[in-house]
C-alpha cells in the first residue's frame, strides 16, 4: 500500500499503533487538523508496484506521468483521491504547477489533476471500492460520487452556487450499500434509509428473485449463478435505487 499523496509532502507521521493490525468497526475517531490521520485514510491509499512507486518518488502530478501503457486508466482514482485528501484535511491543497518539493502541505499540478478526473471519470471499480471503503470508515469520497463537484471547488464554475446538491433522502440512498460485493451465497443491505423490497434482475432484464424484507440488516440469500445483476431496492418511502451485484 502506497501514499497518492507522497507523505514527505503531506508530512503525515506514524504512531506507534499503526504497528498493529485492527479490523472492522476499530479505529480512531479522525480529525479534520490532524495530518497523522491522513497516513491511514484508505481512500489516499492504493495498491501499489514497488519499483513503480519508487520511481515516482514524491513527485508532483504532471512530473509523473507512469507507469506506462496503463491508457491512462489510473490517472482519474489518483485525482480523486488526492481531491479527497485536500479537502478532508486541513493542511494540505492541490496547487498549480510544481511547488518546491519541500514545500510540506502542497501538491501540483493541480491543473493536470483536473485534466485526469475530466478524462478518466469514476469506473465500476472505482466506484465498488468507494463502497467497500464506506463500510470500514464511514465516510465517502464525493468526487466519485458527484465528479462536478471539483470543477466548483478548483474549476470554471468556483464560486457559484453548486445547482446540483444532494437532498438528506438522496445522500442516504447514495449511501444504501450491497455487502458483500462480490458476493457468493448472501448480501446484507445497509442504509440509513430502510429498504421495504428487494428486486433482482439478469442481464437479459428478467427478475430472477424479488423478496420483501423484514429488518434492515435481514441478510439476503442469493442462491444465483455467477454473473452481474442489477440490484433494485424500493424504499418505504416509495422511491427506489438500484445497484449492480457481482455474484462469485
Amino acid at each position: 500500500r502506497e501514499h497518492t499523496y507522497p507523505r514527505s509532502r503531506g508530512d503525515f507521521n506514524d504512531i506507534d499503533l499503526d504497528e498493529f493490525a485492527d479490523g472492522l468497526d476499530v479505529f480512531i475517531t479522525t480529525n479534520a487538523d490532524s495530518l497523522r490521520h491522513a497516513n491511514s485514510d484508505a481512500h489516499g491509499l492504493r495498491a501499489a508496484d514497488g519499483p513503480e512507486n519508487s520511481s515516482r518518488g514524491n513527485q508532483d502530478y504532471g512530473e509523473y506521468n507512469g507507469p506506462d501503457g496503463t491508457a491512462g486508466s489510473w490517472q482519474g482514482d489518483v485525482a480523486r483521491a488526492v481531491m479527497f485528501l485536500a479537502v478532508r484535511y486541513k493542511d494540505l491543497a492541490l496547487v498549480p504547477g510544481n511547488p518546491d518539493n519541500g514545500t510540506v502541505g502542497q501538491l501540483g499540478d493541480l491543473d493536470i489533476l483536473l485534466q485526469w478526473h475530466v478524462n478518466d471519470p469514476p469506473d465500476d471499480f472505482e466506484m465498488n471500492r468507494n463502497n467497500i471503503v464506506y463500510t470500514w470508515q464511514f465516510n465517502r469520497n464525493p468526487f466519485i460520487d458527484q465528479p462536478d463537484l471539483a470543477d466548483f471547488i478548483w474549476g470554471s464554475q468556483v464560486g457559484e452556487a453548486y445547482s446540483n446538491p444532494l437532498s438528506i433522502k438522496q445522500f442516504d440512498r447514495l449511501s444504501t450499500l450491497l455487502y458483500p460485493n462480490p458476493a457468493s451465497n448472501f448480501i446484507q443491505i445497509v442504509g440509513a434509509v430502510p429498504v421495504q423490497e428487494v428486486s433482482i434482475y439478469n442481464v437479459a432484464g428478467h427478475l430472477v428473485k424479488s423478496t420483501l424484507l423484514e429488518a434492515s440488516d435481514q441478510a439476503l440469500n442469493l442462491e444465483l449463478t455467477p454473473g452481474m445483476y442489477l440490484v433494485n431496492m424500493t424504499y418505504h418511502d416509495g422511491q427506489s435505487s438500484s445497484q449492480k451485484l457481482f455474484v462469485r
